[in-house]
């Protein structure tokens, strides 16, 4: 029937009816996000350190309206930040050294520039007042579109220009 409730799971089926056993048919798993690299190029710490990183990890989130950035590992490796003792940017920006290929920003200056054939872009201007520039790589290309890095600039990187190659450049 309709539109019941699923006795075994307590949902409420609007769709389809619950079928005679009560059980529902497997769903579909989600579909893993490709850009997703939360468990790739991480730094390793020891067990010490990886304790000692996550209480950092608190600390700033107590500090900054909750925002943990020991949980921003999507794009960034914050072990590697965190290790390295650097400190945020008056802008919140955590620099090039630790961004994964996956970042809209990766760089030649990442310490994953290279590694398993990832190419970054380059950052250029950046004196007397100019504004900084960035010129994607192979690798910003093959993970976003144009379009996603143009939106990108005007959130993130205010102020600073994206250069983008004419197709066939």
């Amino acid at each position: 029937m309709s539109g019941s409730v699923n006795p075994l799971l307590g949902l409420a089926d609007m769709s389809a009816p619950v079928p005679a056993n009560g059980i529902l048919p497997a769903q579909p798993a989600p579909v893993a996000d490709p850009g997703d690299f939360s468990s790739r190029y991480n730094t390793a710490l020891s067990p010490t350190d990886e304790a000692r990183y996550q209480a950092w990890g608190q600390a700033q989130a107590a500090q900054n309206g909750g925002r943990n950035p020991a949980a921003d590992v999507y794009d960034y490796d914050m072990r590697g930040f965190w290790q390295s003792g650097q400190s945020f940017a008056d802008n919140g920006h955590a620099g090039d050294a630790f961004k994964k290929p996956n970042h809209p920003t990766f760089s030649d200056q990442s310490r994953y520039h290279g590694v398993d054939g990832h190419q970054g872009g380059s950052w250029g201007g950046g004196k007397d007042g100019q504004p900084w520039t960035f010129a994607p790589g192979p690798s910003n290309m093959q993970m976003h579109d144009p379009g996603d890095l143009q939106r990108y600039f005007q959130k993130r990187e205010p102020g600073n220009r994206l250069i983008l190659q004419a197709p066939g450049s």
